[in-house]
This record gives structure tokens, sequence and C-alpha cells, in this order.
């Protein structure tokens, strides 16, 4: 799997808070008058695009928009943007660091869902032992394959179950 980059995230969340499947500068333009969320993901997005001096070009009216869009660009060109929304630097809005957080968010689901299934794991070696319950029985009552739950049991492969499972098994051995 990939690692989702802060530009691929930007794309996609302005895409989603534009309500169009479209990059295109004109309309996203457009609409950072009718959509206020739009505005910081929008300029983040179009500064890590290299985008910034034509939607500069198509804001000429809205120079708050503007100054911030210099501010970012330049954080861009000294290669200080992301640690500079990391550190919730004060020259830039709070609104920007939000934006910096739901990535990384997104980006670490992946580490923080594997943490909770061998959370998960631990839970249900206990109950396993507690319980009586054989791992047949568990693959079988939950339509699991039973390779798989011996990955994610006898070697703690968290990439074999997913979350929603993993808590099944718990919920299933505490049920029982």
């Amino acid at each position: 799997m990939r690692e989702l980059t802060f530009k691929g995230y930007l794309e996609s969340y302005v895409q989603h808070l534009a309500g169009q499947r479209t990059l295109a500068l004109p309309q996203l333009a457009t609409l950072t008058r009718s959509e206020p969320r739009l505005v910081e993901p929008l300029l983040l997005w179009a500064v890590k695009a290299g985008h910034a001096s034509r939607l500069s070009r198509l804001l000429k009216e809205q120079d708050d928009l503007n100054r911030e869009l210099a501010t970012l660009d330049s954080l861009e060109q000294e290669r200080r943007l992301e640690s500079a929304l990391a550190a919730e630097d004060p020259q830039l809005r709070p609104e920007y660091s939000k934006v910096w957080r739901s990535y990384v968010v997104r980006r670490d689901a992946h580490v923080r869902d594997a943490q909770l299934k061998l959370e998960a794991r631990n839970r249900v070696l206990a109950l396993e032992e507690s319980k009586g319950v054989s791992r047949y029985r568990m693959a079988k009552d939950l339509g699991l394959n039973p390779g798989n739950l011996h990955a994610f049991l006898a070697q703690g492969n968290p990439a074999k179950l997913s979350l929603e499972r993993a808590f099944s098994l718990v919920r299933y051995l505490e049920a029982a």
C-alpha cells in the first residue's frame, strides 16, 4: 500500500468539499465565496500542486486570500510548509493546521488500526484460555478463515483480520 501524501490527501479533500470530481481552478475559485470550508484546503493544494500563481490570478478581488496564498507559497518554496503546519506556526491561521491534523490522522490510520487489532488479540488470547473455546469453533461460528485466524492469534499478524472482525472475536468470547 502506498503512503498517502499531503498533496494526494488535499486533492481528494478539495474535491469532497467542493462536491465535485474536479480540480479545475476556475470552478474551485468561484466556490470559495459560497463554501468557506473549501478555502484552506484549496489554498494548500494549489501551493503543493504548483498552481499558486494561477489561483492568485483567479482570486484577484480577494486580497486577504491572496496574502495567505503568498505566505503559504513562500513557506513551500523554502520547504517549510509542512513543518510550519505541524508546529501550528502563528503566522498561519489555525484552520491550516486543522487541515494538516486531518491529513495526519488519515495517513496514520493503518498504524492505529494495527495497534487496536493487537490489543483485541491480547484480549482474545486471555479470553480463549479462560472460556475454553477452540480456535476451530471461533472460526466456524464467526465465518473466519481458520488460516487467517491462526496467523492473527498465533503469529500476531494484524493484517490477517479486519478491525471489525478482531473485535467480533472479543465480543464472541465475552458472550461465551
